[in-house]
């Protein structure tokens, strides 16, 4: 199944890409077991953790992409709330850094 959007000229809107997560995660929850109404946080945590493994099986930097998609998440939602779509505004800078459990 294929998820559609009646293009206006600016692009899919965050239900959109909300929509195409929620197919994505369904098919994952189908694969692994996980209710995603009742586990929906492990569910995506999960999710999330495994796109890890397949970047590490292709060699692509998982904490720079997830960085970055945070940086387009936080952006996206910022030109929603104040009713600019496609404005593209600048992502802010997102840091991620793995430390051991004592700091």
């Amino acid at each position: 199944m294929s998820i559609s959007f009646v293009s206006d000229g600016v692009g899919p809107d965050n239900e959109d890409r909300s929509e195409w997560a929620q197919e994505a995660l369904s098919v994952f929850c189908e694969q692994t077991g996980l209710d995603q109404e009742v586990e929906r946080d492990d569910a995506v945590s999960d999710f999330v953790a495994n796109l890890g493994h397949y970047c590490d099986r292709y060699n692509i930097d998982f904490l720079s992409i997830i960085s970055r998609a945070i940086g387009v998440w936080d952006a996206e939602k910022r030109e929603e709330e104040d009713g600019k779509p496609g404005t593209m505004y600048p992502e802010r800078q997102v840091v991620i850094s793995m430390l051991d459990a004592e700091g």
